[in-house]
């Protein structure tokens, strides 16, 4: 989702969708915020940044919360796929864990 600027209750939103996502699978003093092993925790916080965005007036367009989903999905599906071929190529290291 596009946004004209980035507001302050948009960046409260993305924390707040971070820590939901990291509650709702078993936050605990080593794990507080999702790693990047768990695409669904980001795909939602795009949908819920994008959904305030609307909120605000600040998008570039208006869509439903499941075609933002779709498109988020996509997005981050195909930045991960080129992640990974471009580790395999030996173009980029691979991500220290």
């Amino acid at each position: 989702m596009q946004a004209k600027t980035i507001t302050d209750d948009m960046c409260v939103t993305a924390a707040e969708s971070l820590a939901k996502y990291a509650e709702e699978h078993g936050m605990n003093e080593e794990y507080i915020t999702p790693t990047m092993e768990q695409p669904e925790a980001f795909i939602q916080e795009a949908v819920d940044i994008g959904m305030e965005a609307q909120k605000e007036g600040v998008a570039s367009v208006e869509i439903s919360r499941e075609e933002l989903r779709k498109r988020a999905e996509s997005i981050i599906t195909d930045a991960r796929e080129t992640h990974d071929a471009l580790v395999k190529a030996g173009c980029i290291p691979p991500a220290v864990t």
